[in-house]
């Protein structure tokens, strides 16, 4: 199934390029109206996630998965349009939330799709594969986005997203991959609004790593809000410069989710040490006297954040039952998301009481406090399971092995 793995890392790499364009040329579009239209913006990107995790799930799994992918998809290209024409800032807010809406969709169901895809054994590659088209576009995407609005205005990169969700509904079309839903999703739909959480919140090395994750992330995310001043007002470097600490990150991230799927460890580990490389990544750009060392710690915080991507998509898969993944992807992106609001909306207060590079070096060392103890965790919880493992029977085969994390 390599041929439908390249499809939908190619078209996703298209597509998050367009998305990351889009959200460049709207902020900016935005921005000279005042930061509150800023934030709704990001409220925008960040709400739907969260309020609609209980539906998209269950639809992830009550309908057939490439379907409910590119049905959002094109949903998204028809939004995308008036979206590049709007000149109401309310209606650009609420079509961008529309955009997002869908997005929830999406992503639960590019994430339970790759199992299906890669097959068995193979789920780690597929993520990594997957994450390193997102990678390219998030490396490819602000830039493009900064120049098309610099040169043509905010409506020509807003109307390219729009041709790139475009582009990876047609790439779905030729996938010949099918999740289908099952008897056991349909008997598990009476879930409610907690169905994913009790999936994610119900195993103890889920429950121990996603919560690790959320609190590592919503320490992290500062990072976002802290490095403009960090690198423009304190280190010195011009915007080319804060753009290449984007770029150098977004290398990073490249380079460890091709890393992942060979480290010689479990996921919650390798989870909990992307986490820790995030955190030493943003400590080190606030500790850092100059640019190159703040530069070199870019790079080693999106090894880790590539780490991470890899690695939470893969222990979801493989600790939570297949037909029910919709609901396991789409609640821990609520969790994720939920985690990243959180995290912007204490960084400003932050950056003004502490500056830019004590609130760098605040987050970090946070983010690397709680991921090593979530590696502590991890490695005990292994431990625990290896001890539990039933010794294999007289054939050499386990009878009732548990699965690796």
């Amino acid at each position: 199934m390599r041929r439908d793995l390249n499809l939908l890392a190619v078209g996703l790499a298209a597509s998050t390029a367009g998305d990351a364009a889009a959200l460049v040329a709207l902020l900016l579009r935005l921005q000279p109206h005042g930061s509150g239209w800023v934030a709704g913006l990001l409220g925008a990107e960040l709400v739907p996630f969260v309020v609609l995790a209980p539906l998209t799930g269950r639809v992830v799994d009550r309908f057939e998965t490439r379907a409910v992918l590119m049905i959002a998809l094109a949903g998204q290209a028809v939004l995308a349009v008036p979206l590049a024409l709007a000149t109401n800032l309310g209606a650009t807010v609420a079509l961008f939330a529309g955009i997002t809406a869908l997005s929830a969709f999406v992503r639960p169901a590019t994430s339970a799709l790759v199992p299906t895809i890669a097959g068995a054994g193979t789920t780690k590659r597929g993520y990594a594969q997957i994450a390193t088209g997102q990678s390219v576009g998030w490396i490819a995407g602000p830039a493009a986005g900064g120049l098309l609005t610099g040169a043509f205005g905010p409506t020509s990169a807003i109307l390219v997203d729009a041709a790139t969700f475009a582009l990876l509904t047609v790439a779905c079309a030729f996938v010949r991959a099918r999740r289908r839903p099952s008897a056991e999703a349909t008997a598990a739909d009476g879930g409610a609004a907690r169905g994913g959480l009790r999936l994610v919140f119900g195993d103890a090395v889920l429950r121990t790593a996603i919560i690790g994750s959320a609190i590592a992330i919503a320490s992290g995310v500062i990072d976002n809000v802290a490095a403009p001043f960090r690198f423009v007002q304190q280190l010195g470097a011009q915007s080319y410069g804060y753009g290449l600490y984007l770029t150098l990150w977004g290398v990073g991230a490249l380079v460890g989710g091709q890393l992942a799927p060979r480290l010689p460890m479990r996921q919650a580990a390798t989870l909990a040490l992307g986490n820790l490389l995030c955190g030493v990544g943003i400590t080190g750009i606030g500790l850092a006297p100059g640019l190159l060392l703040a530069f070199a710690a870019s790079v080693a915080g999106g090894v880790g954040n590539g780490l991470v991507n890899v690695a939470q998509s893969t222990l979801i898969s493989t600790r939570t039952p297949a037909a029910q993944h919709g609901r396991a992807f789409a609640a821990s992106t609520a969790v994720v998301q939920t985690a990243i609001g959180l995290g912007t909306a204490a960084a400003a207060p932050l950056v003004a009481a502490l500056r830019a590079d004590g609130a760098m070096i605040a987050a970090g060392v946070l983010t690397c406090a709680t991921a090593g103890v979530a590696l502590a965790l991890a490695r005990r919880e292994g431990s625990r399971e290896e001890t539990l493992r039933p010794e294999p029977d007289k054939s050499g085969t386990l009878s009732h092995g548990l699965s690796d994390i």
